[in-house]
């Protein structure tokens, strides 16, 4: 899961930073096969987004929760991109309730760059959601598996007692 929150937090930040064209002289001094760099144009809203997500995320659990409930409250696009948002704080703990908010956000009008952003937070939740039911699932043989086990003991100790009673 940390990996998840690891990859969703680069790929984030990654997609909020801007890349300046390397001109063509400095790069071949540098390296005659080195592909040239494109300028990745990053509208000012989902940066801020990103940004606010960064500042959010550095808040103790308690003001994150004052934020959502604030968040919570309207009853907008943006402020259900924003609770979205907020939720990628902590993916693990709120991987439902975001699968809720990108199903609406989907059918909603959202710009090109709000779109790639919801789909990128949509992947990484599909894969996170994933990776719990797989969890519960291992969790779920596990169990099954100990109580075989403590079956077989109680078994083995019940077989022990008896043949120590036969013996007395």
């Amino acid at each position: 899961m940390k990996k998840i929150l690891l990859l969703l937090n680069i790929s984030l930040l990654g997609a909020c930073s801007l890349v300046a064209p390397v001109p063509k002289h400095e790069s071949a001094a540098v390296n005659d096969t080195a592909p040239e760099v494109v300028a990745i144009h990053v509208p000012a809203p989902v940066i801020a987004l990103l940004a606010k997500r960064q500042a959010w995320c550095l808040l103790p659990e308690d003001e994150r929760l004052q934020v959502q409930g604030i968040l919570q409250t309207r009853n907008n696009s943006t402020s259900q991109f924003q609770q979205l948002i907020l939720a990628t704080c902590a993916p693990e703990h709120n991987a439902k309730q975001s699968r809720a908010l990108i199903t609406t956000l989907s059918a909603q009008s959202l710009s090109e760059a709000e779109r790639a952003l919801l789909s990128l937070i949509d992947d990484t939740n599909r894969a996170l959601l994933q990776t719990q039911q797989e969890r519960d699932v291992l969790q779920a043989k596990l169990r099954h598996t100990i109580d075989g086990i403590s079956d077989i003991e109680a078994q083995i100790n019940s077989n022990e007692t008896q043949q120590l009673r036969g013996q007395q």
